[in-house]
């Protein structure tokens, strides 16, 4: 269980409103416990997730405090309900089942999974083939995820991606400028090559990383639905093979992407839409390259967890970049 976030005396009464309004129309029982477990880094006053303990069971309640403007959680609550039909026709990939919308539309609740999220085992894990079914089942979810839609044929385009590494390359150090230089060079390269080349669009998560997938048993639960948009499914894919840079291993096992060979390997083996691997290479160096400049922008304090990230990023940037050339 995640460490219990600290709440302000505003956001207790908040909470607590929202509470009573959920165990007066569902529950009929009180909650005997309830936790923060998400704040927000974006928008801290905005939004939370918490847990609440009760005799009928646990539950996540997601706030959004400007979403009855936004109509966000909505979307989200009426997108879980169609989801949680459409994957009862697989066999192992579901969503967390939902249970409330505020008619405020401040919050919703689903059902709480207490088990690790897919993050959880990457991270910490010390066994490698545990992490690498962690892998094979993402890979999985998201293939039934992605199949939800029929997915089209589209022109894949490099130059926002490419832009945006120029542009965080503009603000960093003058030697991370200079090291980030050849990789630049690469990608833009690499980009021209591959400008125009047809990949699949698909109805995509939008924010797949590895918190947002829980391993249960037998079961995989996807979660957090706000972020939902139609682009390249390789996006999707990026956002979570790239948790892969805290796993060791030596470099003769990481390919030209940047991620550990086997564990990549695993998530496409159950990953059943064509995907041009060229462009996912050139997606996942590009994310990587994008994340370790950003953490090296003049105006960012990192954290001692950040600056480890930043560290591996490097480690695996170069590895990914010998590879390819």
């Amino acid at each position: 269980m995640a460490t219990s976030l600290p709440l302000s005396d505003q956001e207790h009464d908040r909470v607590t409103a929202f509470i009573d309004e959920f165990s007066n129309a569902v529950l009929h029982a009180p909650v005997t416990q309830y936790d923060c477990i998400y704040r927000s880094h974006a928008f801290a006053e905005s939004r939370a997730v918490l847990v609440l303990r009760s005799t009928a069971g646990s539950f996540a309640l997601k706030i959004d405090t400007e979403s009855p403007a936004t109509g966000r959680l909505k979307d989200e609550f009426e997108l879980l309900v169609d989801l949680s039909r459409y994957f009862e026709r697989t066999d192992s990939s579901r969503v967390v089942q939902p249970v409330y919308l505020s008619p405020g539309g401040a919050f919703l609740v689903t059902e709480f999974i207490d088990r690790p999220t897919a993050v959880d085992l990457i991270y910490n894990s010390k066994d490698d083939n545990q992490v690498a079914q962690v892998y094979r089942r993402a890979g999985s979810w998201l293939s039934d995820f992605h199949s939800r839609l029929a997915p089209v044929n589209y022109g894949f385009r490099p130059k926002w991606m490419i832009d945006s590494i120029c542009d965080l390359a503009a603000m960093v150090p003058d030697d991370i400028a200079q090291k980030s230089r050849k990789m630049i060079d690469a990608m833009v390269t690499d980009g021209e090559r591959l400008k125009g080349i047809e990949d699949l669009r698909v109805f995509s998560h939008g924010d797949f990383h590895g918190q947002n997938l829980i391993i249960g048993q037998g079961k995989t639960h996807g979660l957090d639905f706000t972020e939902v948009c139609e682009k390249l499914a390789v996006y999707d894919i990026v956002d979570f093979l790239k948790a892969d840079i805290f796993r060791d291993g030596p470099a003769s096992e990481v390919d030209q992407s940047g991620i550990l060979r086997r564990n990549k390997q695993m998530f496409l083996r159950r990953y059943r839409l064509p995907i041009d691997t060229d462009i996912l290479d050139f997606c996942i160096r590009g994310r990587l390259l994008k994340d370790w400049l950003d953490y090296w922008c003049t105006d960012f304090t990192c954290s001692a967890f950040e600056e480890f990230r930043r560290t591996r990023l490097e480690m695996r940037l170069d590895i990914a970049f010998d590879a390819a050339n």
